[in-house]
C-alpha cells in the first residue's frame, strides 16, 4: 500500500464532544480534495473520555490513526508523536477545539502549491478573542520577536501545513519539551503566513489557563533558543571582569601603603 498523500496531525485533550464533528468535518474536506489521506489523533493521556471516543471514530472512519499517550506530554510533544508516524507528503496540523476549520485546509494547500519554493505555511488571522488572550498572543508574539528573531507581524500558529523535508527534520529533534515553531523556523526560512478564517472554540471547556500561557512562554524561552545560556555566559564574564578589576584595584591600593581591607591580600 503506497504512503497518503496527505497526513493531518491532531493533538487531543478534553476532546471528546469535539472529536466527532471534527473528524466528520475533517473527512468529508479531505475526499473533496481527491487525495489519499490519513488522520492522525494523538490523545495526550486526557482525563475525560476522549480515548474512548477515538476508539469508537476508528471503526468508523478507516483513515482515521488513534495514538494513546501513557502520560500528559502538552500539545508540543503530543503533535511531534503525530509528525514521526505521518507518512503524507504534505502533513496539517490544526488544534482538536475547531478553531481551526478544516474546510479551510484547502486555502493552505493552495498556497504550498502555488509557491514551490515555500517549505511550509502558518495560518494567520486577526487576533480575538477576551483581553487576557489578546495580550498573551501579543507577548507571545513580543518574545518570539526578541528571542528568535522571527519577522514582524509574522504569526505563529498551530495550523499549518508542512512539506516532508520539514517533517522529517522535526521527527529528528529529541528535546523533551519541543518549541515547534521556533523548530520550524530553524529548519528553514521559507515559511509563509496565509491568511484563513478562524472559528470559536467547541469545547465545553479549555485547556487554556495563564499557568499554561505561562509554560509556554516559559517554555519557548529556555527550551526553544540559546539565548538564556548566552546571557549566563555574559553575566559569568561580566562578573570575572568585575572580581578582576576590584583585585587589581586594592592590590595597587596596598602596593601604595593604603590600609586594605582584611581578607584581599
Amino acid at each position: 500500500v503506497s504512503d497518503p498523500q496527505l497526513s493531518v496531525v491532531i493533538p487531543a485533550y478534553l476532546s471528546e464532544v469535539s472529536l466527532p464533528p471534527l473528524i466528520a468535518r475533517l473527512q468529508a474536506q479531505l475526499r473533496s480534495l481527491g487525495r489519499t489521506f490519513e488522520i492522525i489523533v494523538v490523545n495526550d493521556a486526557s482525563p475525560d473520555d476522549t480515548w474512548g471516543t477515538l476508539e469508537q471514530l476508528v471503526r468508523e472512519y478507516p483513515e482515521l490513526v488513534a495514538i494513546d499517550l501513557m502520560g500528559n506530554t502538552g500539545q508540543g510533544p503530543a503533535t511531534l508523536c503525530g509528525l514521526e508516524r505521518a507518512k503524507g507528503e504534505v502533513v496539517i496540523t490544526l488544534d482538536d477545539d475547531l478553531q481551526h476549520p478544516p474546510e479551510q485546509i484547502p486555502v493552505l494547500l493552495d498556497a504550498l502549491e502555488s509557491n514551490p519554493s515555500w517549505d511550509a505555511v502558518l495560518a494567520s488571522w486577526p487576533p480575538d478573542g477576551s483581553l487576557f488572550r489578546r495580550f498573551g498572543t501579543w507577548a507571545h508574539s513580543r518574545l518570539d520577536r526578541f528571542v528568535h528573531g522571527t519577522p514582524k507581524g509574522f504569526r505563529l500558529t498551530a495550523f499549518r501545513a508542512l512539506r516532508r523535508p520539514v517533517v522529517d527534520a522535526l521527527a529528528m529533534h529529541r528535546s523533551r519539551t519541543p518549541a515547534l515553531n521556533p523548530l520550524i523556523l530553524k529548519i528553514t526560512s521559507r515559511v509563509h503566513n496565509v491568511e484563513v478564517e478562524h472559528h470559536e472554540q467547541a469545547k465545553p471547556s479549555s485547556s487554556f489557563s495563564i499557568g499554561n500561557s505561562v509554560f509556554r512562554i516559559f517554555t519557548n524561552f529556555i527550551q526553544g533558543s540559546t539565548l538564556p545560556l548566552k546571557l549566563m555566559s555574559a553575566t559569568g564574564i561580566l562578573v570575572s571582569l568585575l572580581s578582576m578589576a576590584a583585585g587589581l584595584f586594592f592590590l595597587i591600593r596596598w602596593m601604595g601603603g593604603h590600609a586594605t581591607p582584611e581578607g584581599w591580600l
